[in-house]
This record gives structure tokens, sequence and C-alpha cells, in this order.
């Protein structure tokens, strides 16, 4: 099954200046990479298939899909990680059963390059969670091919307000085009993201029946447990756009 989300953030670092005048050559430093990066997959306690990505922003983006129970939604924030402890309070939920979006903190345990192992809370009040157990995939630290990820895909897609079956094409220079059973059409651009193994994407909806029609969402695609996933949100990550698909 394959899914496409997509996610990003930026971390501002400020530099200070000593009193009496400022050096114009001083320049701000770069944000460190946030030490959880890299690709996931594994399960959680609701029996779901979760893969995800945690980029070098904090920013991150875990899907999770059951081909049993229909389950398909993703799971995106931007996250710190120090010291073994990855937590986002800004992390949302995007369940493509009609559930809508919900916050939903995040808080984990991480081992550099090891594994991912912690609970998304189902509220900002944290009276309960759902625990998810992440395995390190070494992938990640190589570059991605366009050429092997070009070709033909068929599976689910969808937002909050509901899913459906789709099937959707990436070229070889990265162009990605598809449809829903509905006929709602969607196309737009993926590009690797450095030298890492998942692809910058941005989708736009065409006309109705699309929910979101002229809209464009943003995100990544990634791979995990066979599968191609992605997903992307809008601009307000009021919704998002997840895919699950297989060649």
């Amino acid at each position: 099954m394959k899914l496409v989300i997509a996610l990003c953030a930026s971390t501002i670092v400020a530099a200070g200046c000593g009193g009496g005048g400022s050096d114009s050559n001083n320049a701000p430093a770069a944000p460190a990479p946030n030490a959880a990066q890299g690709l996931y997959s594994g399960t959680d306690a609701n029996n779901n298939i979760v893969g995800g990505v945690v980029l070098d922003s904090g920013a991150f983006y875990f899907v999770y899909a059951n081909a049993d129970t229909s389950a398909l939604g993703l799971v995106q924030g931007t996250a710190s990680a120090s010291h073994g402890t990855f937590q986002s309070d800004n992390a949302r939920t995007f369940d493509i059963s009609g559930k809508g979006a919900v916050d939903t903190p995040v808080l984990a345990g991480y081992n550099e390059r090891n594994s991912l192992v912690g609970v998304a809370y189902t509220s900002t009040a944290k009276l309960s969670s759902i625990r998810y157990n992440l395995v390190y995939d070494a992938a990640y630290e190589r570059p991605v091919s366009l050429s092997a990820v070009a070709g033909s895909y068929s599976g689910a897609a969808g937002s909050t307000k509901g899913g459906e079956a789709a099937t959707f094409t990436v070229g070889q220079d990265g162009s990605v085009s598809g449809a829903g059973k509905s006929g709602c059409t969607f196309s737009g651009t993926t590009t690797p993201h450095g030298n890492k193994n998942f692809l910058d994407a941005t989708v736009t909806f065409g006309p109705a029946p699309c929910l979101y029609p002229g809209a464009t969402v943003t995100g990544v695609v990634f791979f995990a447990n066979n599968e191609v996933l992605a997903g992307l949100t809008l601009p307000d990550r009021s919704d998002a756009f997840v895919v699950a698909g297989t060649k």
C-alpha cells in the first residue's frame, strides 16, 4: 500500500551581539540536524503497520495503515530530539475516515540510528495514548533514485473527509499524476531531499469532484515495509492528503 504525506518546518537561530556595536561578519549559526532523523518502520498498539520519516529539520511524517481494518492516516508535526527524548507538542493526526484532524502530542525515546519507541496522545489532554515501536532503516542514508521510484501505483488515497481507491504515476523526471475512483485528479512534482532516501513533494488537486479543488499540498514520499508511502498537508495543516499503494 502506498501513502503520501507532506510536512515542512523550519528552525530560526538568533545570534546575539555585544553592546557597543555589531559585527556584520557574524552570520547566524545553522541549526543542528535533528538527532532522530531517519526512516522508520514498525507497528502501533492498534496493530497498524507504521512507516515514517523524521527529517533533518525535525519535521516528521508517520503513516499508519491496516489492510484488514482499512485504517489509514498520518501523524505529522515537528519534534525536538535531545538526550534520547523525542517530543512534539504540535503533532496532528489526520485519520482518513471522516474523523477530522486532531492535535495529538508525541513523546518518545530514541536511540540514534536504531529505534524510536513512544506514544502519540489521543488529545492535548494526554489522558490516553497509542503506543508505537519503530526500527531505524539504514536505507535513509542512501540517496533516493528517481528511476527506481518511477512507475504506476495503485492503492488508497484520501483526506480526513474520507478515502477511496486511487492510482497514480511517478515519472523519471519526478512528475506525479493520478486520480481517485471519484474522478478527482491530482498532479505535481517530487524532488530528492538532498542525499537522503526520500522525496519532497508538491501536489495540486484538480477541479470538482475534488474536495479541495485547486488546492496545493506539500509533503514527502518515502518507502517503508516494502511500500511506497506519501503524505502532504494543506498550508494551515487543517487537513492532509494521504496515499498508500504498491506498483
